[in-house]
């Protein structure tokens, strides 16, 4: 049991004593985003706005940027069975970020993200799938976009 409780010590204080923090705490912010105009997808935009809402118009940023972002969903068939039925399908969301200071074009970036999936024996667990797979993927975008604009 002694062991046990001297490894657990050991664990916490290496993760606390070597300066580890979290990618996304408040800590690190040093940016804010005031104004987003969103182009393509709506429900795709709603779901990487919510994402972003937290940046928003916040006192900690020291930075202000605008952004410009522009969606887009693709959905491909990848291959077919012998029939000619689909039997792979491949998702692919990309995003054209623009980022402006002061109203002028500071910088401009595509984020694109890519799942491929089997076919499902169903439609409504296809679409399941196809929702929850196109969340992942805006949240890995909307991920990107913080650390994107966090190295600016």
């Amino acid at each position: 049991m002694k062991l046990k409780n001297k490894i657990l010590i050991f664990f916490f204080i290496f993760i606390f004593g070597c300066g580890y923090q979290p990618i996304f705490s408040d800590q690190n912010i040093k940016f804010s985003i005031g104004q987003i105009d969103v182009n393509g997808n709506d429900k795709l935009n709603r779901a990487l706005l919510k994402n972003l809402e937290n940046y928003k118009n916040t006192s900690k940023g020291i930075k202000l940027y605008d952004l410009i972002i522009t969606t887009e969903y693709k959905k491909f068939i990848s291959s077919k069975d012998t029939k000619g039925n689909p039997k792979t399908f491949r998702i692919e969301i990309i995003n054209e970020l623009k980022v402006l200071n002061n109203n002028e074009l500071m910088i401009a970036k595509i984020f694109k993200e890519t799942q491929n999936y089997d076919n499902k024996s169903g439609k409504f667990e296809l679409k399941q799938y196809e929702e929850n797979t196109t969340k992942n993927l805006i949240k890995k975008i909307s991920e990107d976009i913080i650390i994107f604009l966090q190295t600016l």
